[in-house]
Protein backbone atom coordinates (compact mmCIF):
# COMPACT_ATOMS: atom_id res chain seq x y z
CA UNK A 1 0.00 0.00 0.00
CA UNK A 2 1.41 3.39 -1.05
CA UNK A 3 1.94 6.45 1.76
CA UNK A 4 -0.78 8.10 0.23
CA UNK A 5 -3.41 5.37 0.64
CA UNK A 6 -3.11 4.72 3.73
CA UNK A 7 -4.10 8.03 5.58
CA UNK A 8 -8.06 7.23 3.46
CA UNK A 9 -7.62 3.78 5.08
CA UNK A 10 -6.62 5.27 8.26
CA UNK A 11 -10.03 7.80 7.78
CA UNK A 12 -12.40 5.50 7.23
CA UNK A 13 -11.25 2.71 9.89
CA UNK A 14 -11.23 5.10 12.47
CA UNK A 15 -14.44 6.17 11.93
CA UNK A 16 -16.51 2.67 11.52
CA UNK A 17 -14.41 1.65 14.09
CA UNK A 18 -15.43 4.41 16.44
CA UNK A 19 -19.18 4.02 16.02
CA UNK A 20 -19.08 0.63 16.64
CA UNK A 21 -17.10 0.63 19.61
CA UNK A 22 -18.70 3.44 21.35
CA UNK A 23 -22.14 1.51 21.07
CA UNK A 24 -20.15 -1.43 23.21
CA UNK A 25 -18.08 0.98 25.59
CA UNK A 26 -21.68 2.20 26.21
CA UNK A 27 -23.63 -1.09 26.63
CA UNK A 28 -20.95 -2.76 28.88
CA UNK A 29 -19.89 0.86 30.19
CA UNK A 30 -16.56 0.62 29.33
CA UNK A 31 -15.15 3.60 30.51
CA UNK A 32 -11.54 4.81 30.92
CA UNK A 33 -13.12 7.84 33.58
CA UNK A 34 -15.66 8.40 35.92
CA UNK A 35 -16.88 12.31 36.14
CA UNK A 36 -18.93 13.54 38.99
CA UNK A 37 -20.22 16.64 38.24
CA UNK A 38 -22.35 17.02 41.72
CA UNK A 39 -18.83 17.19 43.71
CA UNK A 40 -16.11 17.83 40.88
CA UNK A 41 -13.97 14.71 40.94
CA UNK A 42 -12.63 12.97 38.10
CA UNK A 43 -11.87 8.69 38.71
CA UNK A 44 -10.23 6.44 36.71
CA UNK A 45 -12.01 3.59 35.48
CA UNK A 46 -15.49 2.51 36.37
CA UNK A 47 -17.03 3.96 40.08
CA UNK A 48 -20.48 4.12 41.08
CA UNK A 49 -22.48 7.16 41.78
CA UNK A 50 -21.53 9.40 45.04
CA UNK A 51 -23.42 12.26 46.32
CA UNK A 52 -24.90 12.92 42.43
CA UNK A 53 -24.72 11.17 39.01
CA UNK A 54 -22.07 9.51 37.85
CA UNK A 55 -21.34 10.73 33.75
CA UNK A 56 -19.50 7.82 32.42
CA UNK A 57 -20.15 9.21 28.69
CA UNK A 58 -16.42 11.14 28.65
CA UNK A 59 -14.75 7.85 29.77
CA UNK A 60 -17.17 5.84 26.63
CA UNK A 61 -15.65 8.65 24.36
CA UNK A 62 -12.17 8.62 25.52
CA UNK A 63 -12.49 4.37 25.56
CA UNK A 64 -13.55 4.63 21.90
CA UNK A 65 -10.87 7.01 20.54
CA UNK A 66 -7.64 5.05 22.16
CA UNK A 67 -9.38 1.68 20.78
CA UNK A 68 -10.35 3.42 17.35
CA UNK A 69 -7.65 5.44 16.67
CA UNK A 70 -5.06 1.99 17.46
CA UNK A 71 -7.40 -0.10 15.30
CA UNK A 72 -6.77 2.51 12.45
CA UNK A 73 -3.25 2.71 12.71
CA UNK A 74 -3.22 -1.35 12.83
CA UNK A 75 -5.55 -0.82 9.32
CA UNK A 76 -2.31 1.15 7.34
CA UNK A 77 0.15 -2.04 8.48
CA UNK A 78 -2.50 -4.72 7.36
CA UNK A 79 -1.76 -5.72 2.98
CA UNK A 80 -4.54 -4.57 1.06
CA UNK A 81 -5.57 -8.48 0.55
CA UNK A 82 -5.90 -8.38 4.44
CA UNK A 83 -7.79 -4.87 4.98
CA UNK A 84 -10.47 -6.20 2.64
CA UNK A 85 -11.19 -9.23 3.93
CA UNK A 86 -11.78 -7.78 7.24
CA UNK A 87 -13.97 -4.79 5.84
CA UNK A 88 -15.85 -8.09 4.51
CA UNK A 89 -15.95 -9.10 7.48
CA UNK A 90 -16.69 -6.40 9.73
CA UNK A 91 -19.77 -5.33 7.57
CA UNK A 92 -21.07 -8.99 7.48
CA UNK A 93 -20.57 -8.80 11.10
CA UNK A 94 -22.30 -5.59 12.28
CA UNK A 95 -25.59 -6.78 9.26
CA UNK A 96 -25.74 -9.92 11.03
CA UNK A 97 -25.87 -9.08 14.57
CA UNK A 98 -28.59 -6.07 13.47
CA UNK A 99 -30.40 -9.14 12.20
CA UNK A 100 -29.63 -11.66 14.27
CA UNK A 101 -30.29 -9.51 17.99
CA UNK A 102 -33.22 -8.23 16.12
CA UNK A 103 -34.95 -11.41 15.76
CA UNK A 104 -34.32 -12.52 18.83
CA UNK A 105 -35.77 -9.64 20.19
CA UNK A 106 -38.81 -10.26 18.21
CA UNK A 107 -39.41 -13.71 18.67
CA UNK A 108 -38.83 -13.61 22.60
CA UNK A 109 -41.79 -10.61 22.39
CA UNK A 110 -43.83 -12.60 20.67
CA UNK A 111 -43.19 -15.84 22.52
CA UNK A 112 -45.80 -17.27 24.86
CA UNK A 113 -43.33 -18.97 26.86
CA UNK A 114 -40.05 -17.60 28.54
CA UNK A 115 -37.32 -17.96 26.19
CA UNK A 116 -34.24 -15.87 27.91
CA UNK A 117 -32.01 -16.79 26.39
CA UNK A 118 -32.92 -14.76 23.28
CA UNK A 119 -32.02 -11.67 25.30
CA UNK A 120 -28.39 -12.34 25.79
CA UNK A 121 -26.03 -10.21 23.57
CA UNK A 122 -23.50 -13.29 23.85
CA UNK A 123 -25.57 -15.48 21.77
CA UNK A 124 -26.67 -12.84 18.66
CA UNK A 125 -22.61 -11.87 18.98
CA UNK A 126 -21.30 -15.33 18.60
CA UNK A 127 -23.78 -16.67 15.75
CA UNK A 128 -23.19 -12.85 13.68
CA UNK A 129 -19.32 -13.95 14.05
CA UNK A 130 -19.82 -17.28 12.65
CA UNK A 131 -22.44 -15.81 10.15
CA UNK A 132 -19.40 -12.90 9.01
CA UNK A 133 -16.43 -15.93 8.89
CA UNK A 134 -18.45 -17.99 7.01
CA UNK A 135 -19.73 -15.17 4.62
CA UNK A 136 -15.93 -14.01 4.84
CA UNK A 137 -14.39 -16.94 4.00
CA UNK A 138 -17.14 -18.30 1.02
CA UNK A 139 -16.77 -15.23 -0.76
CA UNK A 140 -15.16 -15.66 -3.92
CA UNK A 141 -11.81 -14.06 -3.81
CA UNK A 142 -12.58 -11.57 -6.71
CA UNK A 143 -15.53 -10.31 -4.20
CA UNK A 144 -13.01 -8.88 -1.88
CA UNK A 145 -10.05 -8.09 -4.42
CA UNK A 146 -11.31 -4.13 -3.80
CA UNK A 147 -14.50 -3.73 -1.79
CA UNK A 148 -15.86 -0.35 -2.48
CA UNK A 149 -15.26 1.38 0.32
CA UNK A 150 -19.18 3.30 0.59
CA UNK A 151 -20.10 -0.17 2.07
CA UNK A 152 -18.26 0.87 5.30
CA UNK A 153 -21.46 2.59 6.38
CA UNK A 154 -23.18 -0.39 7.02
CA UNK A 155 -21.37 -0.88 10.52
CA UNK A 156 -21.77 2.95 11.48
CA UNK A 157 -25.83 2.35 10.63
CA UNK A 158 -25.94 -0.92 12.70
CA UNK A 159 -23.79 0.36 15.57
CA UNK A 160 -26.38 3.36 15.45
CA UNK A 161 -29.54 0.95 15.14
CA UNK A 162 -28.34 -1.03 18.39
CA UNK A 163 -27.41 2.16 20.23
CA UNK A 164 -31.10 3.77 19.41
CA UNK A 165 -32.77 0.53 20.45
CA UNK A 166 -30.69 0.17 23.46
CA UNK A 167 -31.63 4.18 24.29
CA UNK A 168 -35.35 3.69 23.50
CA UNK A 169 -36.88 3.21 27.17
CA UNK A 170 -35.14 6.38 28.28
CA UNK A 171 -37.05 8.57 25.60
CA UNK A 172 -40.41 6.52 25.51
CA UNK A 173 -41.25 6.75 29.39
Amino acid sequence: MIASAKIPVFAVTFTVAFAAIYVICAELNLTVLTYHPAIGEVDFLWKPERRGPAMYWYGWMLTSLAASLLLAWIATMLPEQWLQRAIGFGCAGAAAYVVIYTLALLVYDQASVELEFLKSRRLSITAAVVVAAVISLLAPASWTQRLWPGWAWVVPLGALAVLGYYLSPYFTR
